[in-house]
């Protein structure tokens, strides 16, 4: 499921003509270290940059300013998402508090 919910983003981002930085979940370590170790080998590491880590790195992303910003995950975290972005005026999506429903 965290690798669809990553792809799916990032197929409709690089189709668009846009560079992706994408940050994968820390709650699903085994599903972040795939897509971290199979993107750069098949994809433009000037186009899709894979970036793991925890709340901290997050936390440094958000300081910067951003094209778009699209985040799944839960409400008390989307709101410091959009809180950051509101700063730069940045565009957001959020997907928030949805349950995958083999879980």
């Amino acid at each position: 499921m965290y690798v669809t919910l990553a792809l799916d983003q990032l197929i409709g981002a690089i189709s668009a003509g846009n560079a992706v930085v994408l940050k994968p979940s820390n709650h699903a370590l085994a599903c972040s270290s795939v897509l971290a170790n199979l993107i750069p080998l098949y994809m433009d590491s000037k186009a899709i940059q894979v970036i793991e880590g925890g709340p901290q790195i997050c936390e440094k992303f958000l300081l910067h300013k951003w094209d778009k910003i699209f985040f799944t995950g839960s409400a008390q975290i989307g709101r410091i998402v959009m809180t950051a972005a509101a700063k730069h005026l940045t565009p957001v999506t959020l997907e928030l508090g949805g349950k995958c429903p083999p879980y």
